[in-house]
């Protein structure tokens, strides 16, 4: 699936609303996916190293899965860039992870690029928070919690949740914003290269995620991970079942999980419910 700058963006009617202080939304335009080759290159060359800085005279740091991934960024309401990922698409160039990592066990099959199931898998790859976003104390290098607002702006649509004390604000805004697109776009599975850190902050968040494969040297110590969207779900609404409403809010009724009930269309709140078969 070859994704250029205009066709990943999200659906037009999509109502993603908006935090206290960043907005998420899918790139849609030249100058925004440059914008996210930029904050690659200063997290993944600069800052931590990965890659070389060299290899990136222009400083945007990108591959050759860009063309089949959709982009997201997230943008202070001051219109500074804050960080980004991408899902990266099934494409005949296979997955990212792939060139490195290797499957075992029960997701040995997930070695054979050719492989069927694949087709509805997607890979969260370059996950990246800009540096401005990271000064407080205790921010890690994916970011820290919410800023506390003075008040809401008139005006603004301002989701209601609020995450627990240490949830990163701009990953789990990114995070969600990967959640619905997947859902639109028929994702049922997601694999992802993880250091231990990250799995661990994710795991506290209530985001299941399984060991797949070895530690090897990819961008720094990592490990496969695989998870089915439909498990991510389920284990999120029995630990946090209000981090899965924050992440459904403004979600289609048709593509909302089973187990909670609709988002209202201008994101004011979720009901939960045990839908009736």
């Amino acid at each position: 699936m070859s994704l250029n700058t205009s066709e990943s963006t999200c659906l037009p009617e999509a109502g993603h609303g908006q935090d206290s202080y960043f907005r998420f939304a899918c790139v849609g335009n030249a100058t925004d996916l440059d914008t996210v080759y930029r904050i690659r290159y200063q997290v993944y060359c600069m800052e931590r190293r990965f890659l070389d800085e060299n290899d990136y005279p222009d400083e945007a740091e990108r591959d050759k899965f860009d063309a089949h991934s959709l982009h997201m960024l997230a943008t202070h309401r001051a219109g500074h860039p804050a960080g980004t990922v991408r899902l990266v698409m099934s494409s005949p160039l296979g997955f990212p992870l792939m060139d490195h990592c290797v499957f075992s066990g029960d997701y040995a099959y997930l070695n054979d690029p050719s492989h069927p199931a694949l087709a509805s898998f997607a890979e969260v790859s370059r996950m990246a928070v800009s540096k401005s976003y990271r000064r407080r104390e205790g921010d890690s290098i994916f970011g820290g919690p919410p800023r506390i607002d003075s008040g809401r702006r008139e005006g603004a649509e301002i989701l209601p949740f609020v995450p627990p004390r240490d949830t990163p604000e701009i990953l789990i805004g990114l995070c969600r914003l990967m959640y619905q697109e997947s859902r639109r776009r028929g994702i049922t599975h997601w694999m992802m290269a993880m250091e231990r850190p990250l799995y661990l902050m994710i795991r506290r968040l209530g985001f299941r995620f399984i060991p797949a494969g070895p530690e090897v040297d990819y961008c720094g110590p990592v490990r496969p991970y695989v998870t089915s969207v439909q498990a991510f779900e389920t284990a999120l609404h029995a630990t946090f079942p209000a981090t899965l409403r924050y992440l459904a809010s403004g979600l289609e009724p048709e593509l909302l999980p089973d187990c909670i009930e609709c988002a209202v269309a201008d994101g004011s709140h979720v009901h939960e419910h045990a839908r009736r078969a």
